[in-house]
């Protein structure tokens, strides 16, 4: 649906403080990596050789006591015990598990020297010629994503805002700040997306840093406009039609202030509708006039200029939502009723995705034959 809001910055009040406390303290949260069987495995043979050593040393206290019958018994069941160790899960690995092996092989001959001397070896560590080479740490998937985007200029808009919109929901602070730094470079057209999405988190840090980078992409963007505009001048179709989309772009980026976006709007829809009187068949010109004057709040014509551009084929679910929006501001319910049947099929499939629109327009299928404004007809 169209929206010509710019998006303000969250009020501080009792609700925002609490979700920021709740950031907060999940931000100091240790991070838990996933152990792998191998370090589990050593552990376990580590803590095997502890308990062997705790059982020997008892044994060692009743040969210096002279309770030999003791000792024996103690000595034993240690030996046997030891069979089990073949069954545990995960088996017993690395260094560990091998001094383990050699102590258990050497435990029913040397008895509290071959535990004394296991757990010795393990503190040492193994001899650098028996160590194996250490693989790469794991990489931070989303640290692999920024310097994937950084290192690719060219990003499709909805994949940059997609890509780093997951940083900015689950990064840390200075993964979100390279990611607002990406933003605001000059070859990132979908920037001012994220920037919209970087306004609204819920970490004060990251609102403030978007705050100190929305003036450069709005000067980036008014820069843009002027110099499309000097390449209009000439009278190309091609130029016009770029200067219209670009105004576009910035007039609903939710970065502009009121004022200066609504100029945008009624710019474009100037050039929009030019478009549309030379070309009648242009129906990216009727959608796009439509929408612009559906922000501008001229429904009548907005509702001309969509049912044009959905005569000329574009059934798009963002224009279907916008003819629907301007519909239901003119009580025209009977009308909408209509549409929604006539372009069901195209509605329920951008329902089942995961786009901007799936969320209303699931809710919106979902209504009963007789929906909840059903009563404001009058």
């Amino acid at each position: 649906m169209a929206d010509r809001r710019v998006m303000p910055r969250r009020p501080v009040g009792e609700e925002t403080r609490g979700e920021e406390r709740r950031a907060a303290d999940r931000r100091a949260w240790p991070r838990i990596a996933p152990r792998t069987a191998a370090t589990r495995g050593a552990e376990t043979a580590f803590l095997l050789l502890l308990g062997i050593a705790l059982a020997q040393a008892l044994v060692a206290a009743a040969l210096l006591l002279g309770w030999f019958h003791g000792a024996l018994l103690l000595h034993g069941p240690v030996c046997l015990a030891l069979l089990l160790a073949r069954r545990l899960d995960p088996a017993p690995s690395g260094w560990p598990g091998a001094v383990l092996r050699v102590t258990m092989a050497l435990l029913p001959a040397l008895g509290p020297l071959a535990a004394l001397g296991g757990v010795l070896a393990v503190v040492m560590g193994a001899p650098r010629g028996f160590r194996l080479p250490e693989g790469p740490p794991p990489e931070d998937p989303l640290e692999a994503r920024l310097s994937a985007i950084a290192a690719a200029p060219g990003v499709p808009d909805g994949l940059l805002v997609e890509a780093l919109g997951d940083v900015l929901h689950w990064g840390t602070a200075t993964q979100k700040a390279r990611a607002l730094d990406i933003a605001q470079q000059a070859l990132r057209p979908g920037g001012e997306a994220l920037l919209r999405v970087a306004l609204g988190d819920p970490d004060p840090a990251v609102r403030d840093r978007a705050e100190q980078v929305r003036p450069a992409v709005e000067r980036r963007l008014l820069a843009r406009a002027e110099a499309l505009r000097a390449a209009a001048r000439a009278g190309r179709v091609a130029d016009r039609r770029a200067l219209a989309r670009h105004l576009d772009r910035a007039a609903f980026s939710g970065l502009l202030d009121p004022a200066r976006a609504d100029a945008c709007r009624a710019e474009a829809a100037g050039l929009w509708q030019a478009l549309g009187e030379a070309m009648p068949e242009d129906a990216e010109a009727q959608a796009a006039l439509g929408r612009d004057l559906l922000a501008l709040g001229d429904l009548a014509a907005a509702r001309l200029a969509l049912e044009a551009a959905l005569a000329r084929g574009v059934a798009t679910p963002a224009v279907i939502g916008w003819l629907a929006e301007c519909l239901f501001r003119l009580r025209d319910y009977a009308a909408m009723d209509a549409l929604v049947a006539r372009w069901r099929p195209v509605l329920e499939e951008e329902a089942a995705g995961i786009g901007a629109l799936a969320a209303p327009w699931r809710l919106w299928l979902a209504e009963p034959a007789a929906p909840a404004w059903a009563g404001w007809r009058g």
